[in-house]
């Protein structure tokens, strides 16, 4: 049965939130990394210990803003000290392999609308932002962080007159405005890039900080790859809008939340860790995910509904820790205010509130009607994995006991305590060779949810082009199914059982009547034309 659910929910990502164009790879493993003896992906140019990383001093100060195209050399190391640096005008800043960048008190790199940068860093030459401090009194916060400002779509009421938090933004000014309906957008090119000790709250006001990675309606032509963001004073990387697919992310003992969505963002991020200190936590709740719609939780489109596959969170919580936890630790995962955002693949250990935490009516409404979607994950030394927050009622799920049945039945684990995954070397709050990797015998060797789909990943454009409907949905006595050449039509439970089977259909529009089934979830499975298509819908 759980093979098969597998199959059933990969056929359903093509047909949605994975069929969109030749970006996930397969793997047959969960989480970020492969099983060892796989080399892991942050090998070389990663930096666990840069507290006592010795950079050189300072040779050129950089004073004014940049409008006309410049590059930054590896043969000098650059300061920004204590002031707003943006790129603007259309100008290109180019950065060289091995470069260091370093900054003071609320010094940030802001590219504008329009601009670029072009830092591509190497494996073995990595280009650093990190603090002016030297060795050893290095710490959270020391400056401000990396910003890029797109023309993507995002969701907030200012529309193209956006701007971007923490007093970067000044609409007058026209500076740190965001926002357009170019979701093709480029910002140029973030590659072996390490951002070190950087995100700081800017002005009094909530939600007012510099993250270590700020985003904002940044487009899908932008290139974010092997990106390490460590000790940020405020969340590791945030998304506002925008469509960007980022690949190889490192969230390293950060202070707030490692990734951070919101206002409409719908990029694709796969190969993503985090590793927090369990004795470091934000007053507002450290969570591994939180991601919002909006800060109302509004229907603003558009809607909040990145796809995130193969990621590793390592939480507070192991066997074995020494160190008392922060309080200010909440969730793994916190989906609240009608985001969408949608997980696979993946492992998330150690945090002391929740697992998964559900938070709101429309979050929920969101899973059952399949916009928000989560399989294929392990679940590990979680406080409770499964947990809706008290206003999260109604719908097809209706309990965190409710929540946990749907999702364990959908290729999901969990597993009592976070050492069970059976990682080589993950935790430690003074570990400086972390080893995420699978060992032998690891549960997160093998059970990803779309290693049995091979076949649909090798036509997903077309696979997206189908016009497939289900109507009215929620349905109440009748489910209309219009589909070109619909053969047969099957209905499954949430634990996969087959309660409806219609045979020899032969139409472009079906209409089954559903009024004798059960309040709830149920998967749609249609045949046509020799192929399968799969679809959630809501029995009211």
């Amino acid at each position: 049965m759980k093979k098969f659910l597998s199959f059933l929910i990969g056929s359903a990502l093509v047909g949605g939130a994975f069929a969109q164009g030749a970006f996930f790879e397969y793997t047959p493993y969960v989480g970020a990394f492969a099983p060892q003896p796989a080399t892991p992906w942050t090998s070389g140019w990663t930096n666990f210990d840069p507290m006592a990383a010795t950079y050189g001093t300072p040779t050129v100060t950089v004073t004014s803003d940049i409008s006309a195209n410049t590059t930054w050399t590896a043969s000098n190391v650059y300061l920004l000290d204590d002031q707003f640096i943006y790129v603007k005008n259309g100008a290109t800043l180019t950065i060289e392999a091995g470069t260091v960048i370093r900054g003071t008190g609320k010094a940030t790199l802001i590219i504008e609308r329009g601009s670029k940068i072009m830092a591509q860093g190497t494996a073995s030459n990595p280009i650093v932002f990190t603090s002016a401090a030297p060795a050893g009194q290095r710490d959270y916060g020391d400056w401000g962080g990396v910003v890029l400002c797109g023309a993507a779509r995002h969701n907030l009421p200012a529309g193209p007159n956006a701007i971007a938090e923490g007093g970067i933004g000044d609409a007058n000014a026209g500076k740190g405005v965001h926002g357009g309906n170019n979701d093709d957008d480029n910002s140029g090119v973030l590659s072996y890039v390490r951002i070190e000790f950087a995100g700081i709250s800017l002005t009094p006001a909530s939600n007012s900080e510099v993250n270590g990675l700020s985003m904002y309606s940044v487009g899908r032509q932008t290139k974010i790859d092997h990106i390490q963001v460590s000790y940020s004073g405020d969340d590791s990387y945030e998304w506002f809008g925008g469509a960007v697919d980022c690949k190889y992310l490192v969230a390293f003992r950060g202070w707030d939340d490692d990734f951070d969505t919101d206002n409409g963002f719908r990029g694709r991020i796969q190969f993503a860790a985090s590793i927090r200190d369990s004795r470091v936590a934000d007053q507002s709740g450290s969570n591994g995910f939180e991601s919002d719609n909006d800060a109302n939780g509004t229907t603003n489109t558009p809607k909040t509904a990145p796809v995130f596959s193969n990621v590793t969170i390592i939480g507070p919580s192991w066997t074995g820790n020494p160190d008392v936890i922060h309080a200010d630790y909440k969730r793994a995962l916190h989906i609240r205010r009608n985001s969408s955002t949608s997980v696979y693949n993946s492992i998330f250990t150690g945090y002391t509130d929740a697992g998964l935490l559900f938070d709101s009516r429309r979050t929920v409404a969101n899973y059952c009607t399949g916009t928000l979607n989560f399989s294929g994950n392990i679940l590990a030394g979680n406080n409770g994995d499964f947990k809706l927050a008290a206003n999260s009622d109604t719908l097809c799920i209706t309990t965190g006991a409710a929540m946990a049945t749907a999702l364990l039945a959908i290729s999901n684990d969990t597993l009592a305590t976070s050492n069970e995954v059976n990682l080589v070397d993950p935790f430690g709050n003074t570990n400086a060779n972390p080893d995420l990797r699978p060992a032998a015998g690891s549960p997160a060797a093998t059970g990803s949810v779309f290693d049995f789909v091979s076949e649909f990943f090798s036509n997903e454009e077309s696979s997206n082009e189908v016009a497939f409907d289900v109507y009215p949905n929620p349905a109440t006595d009748v489910l209309n199914i219009s589909l070109n050449g619909i053969s047969s039509v099957q209905i499954m439970d949430i634990t996969g059982k087959t309660v409806v089977s219609v045979a020899n259909v032969a139409g472009n529009v079906y209409s089954l009547n559903v009024n004798d089934l059960s309040k709830g979830a149920y998967v749609v499975r249609v045949s046509s034309n020799g192929s399968v298509h799969t679809a959630k819908f809501i029995k009211n």
